[in-house]
Formats: structure tokens, C-alpha cells, sequence
């Protein structure tokens, strides 16, 4: 103890071998405690002291720091002074938090979790008075509906109203600038648009094209409106100090946050948000910096959530895979690979019928011409009217997915009208496949799962705001059920969650962050130990067989264009 400076308290001692290890496990360790101690000293002394070895004249060494730590910033300075006659004294700057950028990211995770909350209860109100508060009026007054008119005609009304309103507000920033934005080896956040003009027009829109019917989620409108709020937090936080490196942690927080909150699940957001701006299967270049603030955001999202905004809310997934009982692991890891390159085979499927029917709706017009108003309106329109004819006739199809994702993972054992985005039965007389009933065969669950990718197609090509997370996974399901007399029950969950896991992301390159969504969001009952390694190997296999297939890829990724230069 004579090493250590008396005035100074706390003091610590630690003993250690002389090697790399002071580097790659002790230093980690004093940082973990930094922010607790605030400044202090301490010594480091080499084993030898205890056991020598005069053979090793460098174990005779030992090392001294003076830590200093600002709790304001939660950044630590070293004063390294090397013992033994060796070396000069050096300031070694071993953590630079960015100026409190942990807090930062806490308080923008509440902010933003806050808003995903909200838009969440938003959405829900919505969907229920469009598709059962009003036709239920209807019915209670003696007036007869249509289901072909009724569902066109709200599909088409929808379209209609998104289409004015996307005018009017000229918005036009979507999860694709997103990720165009922030997929560069140096972020760019300030493209990002200011969260005072974009913000409310993007959540509307988002919320309309939800609630109206198209398969397109809130989950990309949550990724937007979380990066904008966060980057804009961090203009408004740091001020004149503020830097791109600071916005993109906050941008990546704030997706975090949104992400938890809607969805009612930690840490899968924030995994999703670093992977979506990453062309490959891996995180992307800001994780580096952003991956701790983006889980405290998300942590905090959470805490909030089931804290204080829906502390009596039903805590824990709900999605119930099913059993699966005694299974071989080879036969395990089989059906994991083909589910995962008939995931990669949708995804491709998927996004180049996008670009198809794109080519078609949206002609490149003519050089210093733009394309009209009016043709934007008719696009949207025409996309309503056709998404509600499908919908007429697979009433099952319509929304985003999510509210009734449980009849398309156990095969309609649960009836659509007993889910959250049911409809009256009266709506759904028409269904050339009856969403009453658990599917009568392979030919009845190959119609849900064709019709749903169309239908996401469809809102996708017409550049309807919205996310394909749920879309997909539900459109992956039927497909796996398609095969349910192969697979036998008790590889039929499997299947079934590594096709909807495939599915996705084989088309955002997100395949840690879709295992981990439908890993959180299954009921208790799942069987994980067996199901999530399964999930993980069809979720890869999903990405690599989908860039096998296509070098083409649903988002533009700015890495490809830093790479070529």
C-alpha cells in the first residue's frame, strides 16, 4: 500500500499477470466501476511481487494511473506512469463517452418509447372504428353490407386520403432514406429532415395506410420517426457541439426506443435498427459507437413502458409455436436450411415483383419532367381498389399482420375473427378460403400466403408509408403449413418459425433482429432451447441464399457506392 497515494480514497490494488490481459480485461473492468468512484488512484502490481521469477526482469514493473472521471460526462482519463525505470509518464484518453451520451440516449429512448406508445394506441383505436365500431353501427341500424363493397370501398377510400395527404405534405422520407442514410462507412445524419416538419405528416400517413387495411406495419415508421426525434434531440442537447457521430448514436437510440415500445420487446430493436443499414448479415459501421446507447435506449423504453405508460398491460409474448416433442438434431437442422432457402427464394420473389410492378405504376418520366399529381393520386387509388378486391375474397390478408399472426403460425386453428384484427362475420361470408377454420390443405394455405405477398407487394410498389416486418412473417407462415403433411407435428413449428424468419430477412438483411423478435414475442409455451438455434440457421441461411440468388437487394445500401470508389 505504500504505492498508492494516502489523500486520494477510494484506493485499489489490483494484481495482475504482465501481459495483454492489463489491456483486454483489467481496463474494461476499472471503466465499469469509473462512473461509481468518480477520481480516483490506484496500482497496478505484477504477479512476480508475489511468486518471482528473476529470470523475467520485466515482471519487476508495475504500473500507476490516476483516474480521473467527470460524472457529468461519464468520461474517464488515465494518468499512466509506467514503474521500473521504464518509459515516460502519458495521458491516456481510454473512454470518451461522447459527453454523456448514455443519458442522452436514456432520455431519448423515453421520449421516443413514448411516442411509439402512443401511436401504437392510436392505430389500435383506428383499425377497430374503421373495421368494427362502424360496420357493426351498420348492421345494428338493419342496413345491409356488402362485404366486396364494403372492404373496396374503405380499401380504396384509404388509398384515395394517403394520396392527398402525401401531396400536401410532400412527404416523402421513408425507412429507405434511413437506411441509404446511416448504411455509409461515415453515417450521414444530417440527412435526416428536421423531426417539426416530418414527424407528424410521417405518423399520420403511416397510421392511415395501417389502419385502412394495406399489409404494410408501423414498424419502418417507428425506425423514421425514432431516428428524426433522436437526431433531432441531439441538435437540441448538445447544441452547438453537436456532431454527426453524436446524432447517428442518438438516431440509432431513438429507433431503439420506438421499436420497443410498439412492439413491447427489449433489445430486439435495437438490434434491428444496427442491422437494417447493413447490406451483408452483420451490424453496421455506427455500431461501434451506438450499440450500448441503443440498448439503454431501448432498456429505458422499456421501462417506461411497462413502468409507468401500461404497467397493467400482459407482460411476456403470446405467439404460441406449438410442441414440438422429441426431435433429431439432424432432422432439426434440415428442416432449419430449407426453411431457410424457401425464405430466400420469397424474399427474392418478393422484391422483384416490387421493382416489376414499380417499372409499370411509376414510368421514369421524360428528362427535366417529373411525374404528375395526378398520376401519383390514380396510383395510389387504383393500389386501394385492388388490395380491397383481394381482401374482399381473403379477408384474412388485410392489416399488416401482427393482430392476427397467431391463425397464420398455427394454421387458422385460431379464427381470424377471434384475433385482434378481425372482422365481423359478416365481412368475411365471401372468403374463398374460410378464415373460420384450420386450412382444409396444402392448395388452401398456398392462396393466404401468394395473396399476402401480393398485397404487401402491391402497397410497397405504389409507395404506400409502411413497414413488411409482421407483413412478412405472416406471409412466411401459410408456406410452411403448405408442407404440414411432410413435416409431420412435430417439425411443422419449426418450419413454420424459421420460414417467417427466412422470409424477412432475406429481404432487410436483418437476421439476428427477426430470430430475436419472434423468440421474444412467443408465448411461454415455446419450446426456444429447441426452436432458436433452428430459427438463427434459417434466418442466415435466409440472407445468404437470398444474395445468392439476387445481387439486387430491397433497400440502397451507400456502402456499395463507398466501396466502389
Amino acid at each position: 500500500s505504500n504505492n498508492l497515494h494516502q489523500t486520494v480514497k477510494p484506493s485499489v490494488i489490483i494484481l495482475f499477470p504482465n501481459c495483454r490481459a492489463m489491456k483486454t480485461f483489467i481496463g474494461p473492468a476499472i471503466l465499469t466501476l469509473c462512473p461509481l468512484l468518480g477520481s480516483f488512484s490506484f496500482s497496478t502490481q505484477p504477479s512476480s511481487l508475489i511468486h518471482p521469477r528473476k529470470t523475467d526482469p520485466t515482471h519487476s514493473q508495475h504500473h500507476h494511473f490516476d483516474a480521473v472521471t467527470n460524472r457529468a460526462t461519464l468520461s474517464t482519463r488515465l494518468h499512466l506512469i509506467k514503474g521500473g525505470g521504464k518509459g515516460n509518464n502519458a495521458i491516456c484518453e481510454i473512454r470518451d463517452d461522447q459527453e454523456g451520451i448514455l443519458q442522452a440516449s436514456v432520455a431519448v429512448g423515453v421520449v421516443t418509447a413514448t411516442i411509439g406508445f402512443l401511436y401504437g394506441k392510436a392505430l389500435s383505436s383506428s383499425q377497430k372504428l374503421l373495421w368494427s365500431r362502424l360496420p357493426n353501427a351498420l348492421i345494428a341500424r338493419n342496413i345491409k353490407i356488402n362485404p366486396l363493397y364494403f372492404i373496396t370501398g374503405m380499401c380504396t377510400l384509404g388509398g384515395l386520403l394517403i394520396a392527398i395527404l402525401t401531396e400536401k405534405f410532400n412527404a416523402n422520407f421513408t425507412v429507405g432514406d434511413f437506411v441509404s442514410a446511416f448504411s455509409s462507412a461515415k453515417p450521414e445524419p444530417q440527412a435526416l429532415p428536421t423531426s417539426q416538419s416530418t414527424l407528424i405528416p410521417l405518423l399520420l400517413l403511416s397510421l392511415l395506410t395501417s389502419a385502412f387495411g394495406f399489409s404494410l406495419g408501423p414498424e419502418a415508421p417507428m425506425v423514421c420517426a425514432g431516428g428524426i426525434a433522436g437526431a433531432s434531440l441531439a441538435r437540441v442537447i448538445y447544441k452547438n457541439k453537436c456532431t454527426d457521430k453524436k446524432m447517428a448514436t442518438l438516431a440509432y437510440s431513438g429507433a431503439a426506443g420506438a421499436l420497443t415500445a410498439f412492439m413491447g420487446i427489449p433489445i430486439a430493436g435495437s438490434v434491428f435498427a444496427l442491422e437494417i443499414t447493413r447490406s451483408t448479415t452483420g451490424l453496421s459501421s455506427g455500431a461501434r459507437d451506438a450499440f450500448s446507447p441503443a440498448i439503454a435506449a431501448s432498456l429505458a423504453g422499456l421501462m417506461v413502458l411497462r413502468g409507468f405508460l401500461a404497467p397493467n398491460a400482459f407482460v411476456g409474448g403470446h405467439f404460441n409455436y406449438g410442441l414440438v416433442g422429441s426431435i433429431g438434431g439432424r432432422e432439426m437442422m434440415l428442416v432449419a436450411v430449407a426453411a431457410g432457402l424457401g425464405g430466400a427464394l420469397l424474399g427474392t420473389l418478393f422484391h422483384k415483383l416490387i421493382v416489376l410492378f414499380k417499372k409499370i405504376l411509376w414510368p421514369v418520366p421524360k428528362e427535366g419532367k417529373s411525374i404528375s399529381k395526378t398520376r401519383s393520386i390514380l396510383v395510389k387509388v387504383l393500389i386501394g381498389l385492388v388490395v380491397g378486391l383481394l381482401g374482399s375474397q381473403y379477408p384474412q390478408t388485410l392489416f399488416w399482420g401482427e393482430g392476427s399472426l397467431q391463425m397464420a403460425i398455427d394454421g387458422q386453428k385460431t379464427a381470424f375473427a377471434s384475433t385482434h384484427h378481425g372482422l365481423p362475420d359478416l365481412l368475411t361470408r365471401m372468403a374463398r378460403v374460410d378464415p373460420s377454420v384450420p386450412f382444409a390443405g396444402a392448395s388452401a394455405a398456398l392462396q393466404i400466403g401468394f395473396v399476402k405477398i401480393l398485397a404487401i407487394t402491391l402497397a410497397c410498389a405504389g409507395k404506400f408509408p409502411g413497414g413488411i416486418i409482421f407483413p412478412l412473417f405472416f406471409a412466411g407462415a401459410p408456406f410452411a403449413h403448405a408442407f404440414a403433411s411432410l413435416l409431420g407435428p412435430s417439425l411443422l413449428p419449426v418450419a413454420v418459425m424459421g420460414l417467417m424468419a427466412a422470409t424477412q430477412a432475406a429481404v432487410t438483411r436483418t437476421p439476428l433482429g427477426s430470430a430475436l423478435i419472434l423468440s421474444l414475442t412467443s408465448s411461454g409455451s415455446t419450446e426456444l432451447s429447441t426452436m432458436l438455434p433452428a430459427c438463427l440457421v434459417s434466418s442466415y441461411v435466409g440472407v445468404w441464399g437470398s444474395q445468392w440468388l439476387s445481387s439486387k437487394s430491397y433497400f440502397q445500401y451507400s456502402e456499395k457506392n463507398d466501396k466502389s470508389k
